[in-house]
């Protein structure tokens, strides 16, 4: 069954577009005049513009600082917005934007890795090298969405697993350069603060062409937007339409990011808002875009200079945007039908590859056989070595294979944690695509915890499990709230839990630039890293898990009346949202223990679940073990490639952890599954 996304028609008038720019307008002459005060009321207004005295430190800085940042934001703003409804119109998708399909992202890791390691002599193809990297990880959402028709769903899943996959990427190249990472973290995070005027010169030419070539395109995006049987019988070629308008959207946001960073949910919350608002006709809606885009961002990046010169510190605008855009998801999933994709089955039939209690036990050996190997086994740059066999036995071998068995026992443990919070999401849920990550609790935890440690100062790990178990309870209480009226539609919880994590990720973003000197280790606690862990907490958590485990495994009856659906678990007698809560609650512990042993894990608690039910563990009690014995050999795998796969340096668990998890969805997404 094919799938659209549109707008509800709302009952506006043509007038609320006119007065939501005429506001902004307002605003921002407000925001210019308090800028150019000082030197309006001494007359030196067109002197600070045009020919600053170079004597005075006031013009010099308002020339070559604040008066560019005006402009900067200006253009991101305006640029965004209009690559932001090119893409939703050609789309027809009112939660596609360059943040929400990847585009971003792959500008981000393009741009990182040029920085990073690419010479000086090339400095020329960084915008070419920026443009691939946006232009890729598009073309590879659309490929993975393109098969379901690209439904609102599978699009935003599918920008969903690239982001990650990107990300992650980006994270690894960070961790390994730290004597960039302060400053290619901030302009990742999206940072308007400019020196001279330079920047503003190059996104110029580049907004203003990108906007030429859309605002020419209007007409053939009225037809696509019509569908492309109607675009095609009018005479539109729609493929190479769609290609064109989409490589301008993607040259837009390119040329932004490579001057500001990452700009977070102006490229989406600007033009659905329009949308409501009644726009329709796309030229309309281009003009509109970069009006709003570009006044919406000059007056966000006006109160945040506000903030930074309470505390001297630099608040990114990029990190600080996304806390205005990211509401706007949940806004618009309450005035857009969005259908869900089209799926075979949203409880898989089992494989019959193998029976469970056969699968049960070949888990069970690949367990006992992989801890001896993880123990005993690494890579030394050239080959493998094995504790007292190649390499002779040491008074320090002991110390070597305790740090080891931390570490993995620790990763096993976070996997088992992560594995029945994700069950438990997913099952009181009714999601087969729900899990601590996606859902907020994992960023809702780490931020609580990062929050208590960085500003406040709390060291102790039992006040930090229950300030980020407080935190991800927080979170699934307003995503529970949010998705209240939509019982019949699982998918909401997972778009809305997206837009939170959203907003927590840039509040994350915020709070680790203020972060100082700690910024390096909590990157590194973020990553997933089992390094700082020991053996005494690893038991703790190890308790924790193995008590909630027990728990759930004894209310596997209530468990399989709630995933039946509320009217029949009411009707037959079980206090759904007591017991929704209840099940919520512990979900959050478990994630929360498993954040502060090792950080946050992607994708860990998603896959396990989804694998034991695709293996045939249906029954609650079985689902549960299934996806222990899975979260916890993925675990462990991804602890020994973290520490051996580019030995002597060592990557952090929890990235691996992603990329493990999001090839596996990628995979199972081209094949259509």
């Amino acid at each position: 069954m094919s799938t659209q996304a549109s707008l509800s028609t709302p009952r506006t008038t043509a007038n609320i577009p006119l007065i939501l720019v005429a506001v902004l307008g307002v605003c921002g002459v407000g925001v210019l005049l308090v800028d150019f005060w000082p030197f309006l009321s001494n007359g030196m207004a067109a002197q600070v513009m045009f020919s600053p005295d170079e004597t005075d430190f006031q013009q010099l800085l308002f020339h070559y600082s604040t008066l560019p940042r005006l402009s900067m934001a200006f253009l991101c703003g305006a640029g965004l917005a209009l690559a932001g409804a090119a893409i939703q119109t050609v789309l027809r998708n009112p939660l596609a934007s360059p943040t929400t399909l990847g585009v971003g992202a792959g500008v981000e890791f393009a741009l990182t890795v040029f920085i990073l390691i690419a010479p000086a002599s090339l400095a020329l193809f960084q915008e070419a090298f920026a443009l691939a990297g946006g232009m890729i990880a598009l073309g590879a959402v659309y490929l993975i969405a393109a098969k379901r028709g690209n439904a609102t769903l599978w699009l935003i899943l599918a920008g969903m697993i690239v982001n990650l996959l990107l990300q992650s990427g980006t994270q690894i190249f960070l961790l390994f350069n730290e004597q960039y990472l302060q400053s290619v973290f901030m302009w990742g995070a999206g940072d308007l603060a400019q020196n001279g005027w330079d920047a503003a010169l190059f996104v110029l030419p580049r907004v203003v062409i990108g906007m030429i070539a859309v605002l020419a395109l209007s007409r053939p995006l009225d037809l696509l937007a019509l569908g492309d049987d109607t675009a095609n019988s009018l005479g539109a070629k729609v493929t190479v339409l769609r290609l064109l308008i989409l490589g301008f959207a993607v040259f837009i946001t390119a040329s932004v990011i490579s001057a500001a960073g990452m700009i977070g949910f102006v490229g989406l919350a600007v033009p659905a808002a329009l949308r409501i608002a009644g726009l329709t006709r796309s030229r309309d809606l281009m003009i509109y875009s970069v009006l709003t885009g570009g006044l919406a961002l000059l007056v966000i990046d006006f109160i945040v200079r506000q903030f930074n010169g309470l505390g001297g510190d630099v608040l990114p605008t990029g990190a600080a945007t996304a806390l205005f855009g990211a509401p706007f998801i949940i806004l618009i999933l309450r005035k857009a039908r969005i259908m869900p994709g089209a799926q075979s089955n949203d409880h898989p039939n089992d494989q019959h590859i193998i029976s469970k209690t056969g699968l049960s036990l070949l888990l069970m050996a690949v367990l006992i056989v992989g801890v001896v190997f993880s123990l005993f086994t690494s890579l030394d740059g050239t080959g493998f070595a094995v504790l007292g066999w190649t390499t002779p036995w040491q008074d320090s071998s002991l110390d070597v294979l305790t740090g080891r068995a931390e570490r993995t026992f620790a990763a096993m443990i976070c996997g088992a944690a992560l594995a029945v919070s994700g069950t438990l999401i997913q099952r009181v849920g009714r999601n087969p695509l729900a899990s601590p990550e996606i859902t907020g609790v994992s960023s809702a935890t780490a931020l609580a915890i990062i929050i208590a440690l960085a500003i406040f100062g709390v060291g102790q790990r039992a006040d930090l499990m229950v300030i980020g178990a407080a935190g991800g309870v927080v979170s699934l209480i307003v995503l529970l709230a949010l998705c209240r009226k939509f019982t019949h539609a699982p998918h909401y919880m997972l778009l809305n839990g997206l837009a939170l994590t959203a907003i927590l990720g840039a509040i994350v973003r915020i709070v680790l630039t203020r972060s100082g000197t700690q910024t390096s280790m909590l990157m590194s606690w973020l990553a997933g890293t089992t390094y700082f862990t020991n053996m005494d907490e690893v038991m703790i958590v190890a308790a924790v898990t193995a008590v909630l485990l027990i728990t759930a495994i004894a209310l596997r009856r209530p468990l399989e009346l709630a995933s039946l659906g509320t009217d029949q678990a009411v009707s037959l007698g079980l206090g759904i949202s007591v017991f929704q809560f209840a099940m919520m609650l512990l979900a959050a512990i478990l994630a929360a223990a498993a954040t502060l042993l090792v950080g946050p894990l992607s994708f860990v608690g998603l896959m396990a679940p989804h694998l034991a039910r695709v293996a045939g563990y249906r029954l609650a009690g079985g689902h549960l073990l299934g996806a222990v014995l899975i979260g916890v050999n993925v675990m462990m795998v991804a602890e020994w490639l973290a520490r051996n796969l580019l030995y002597p340096q060592q990557l952090p668990t929890g990235l691996i952890a992603a990329l493990i998890g999001t090839s596996y969805f990628l995979i199972l997404a081209v094949r259509n599954r």
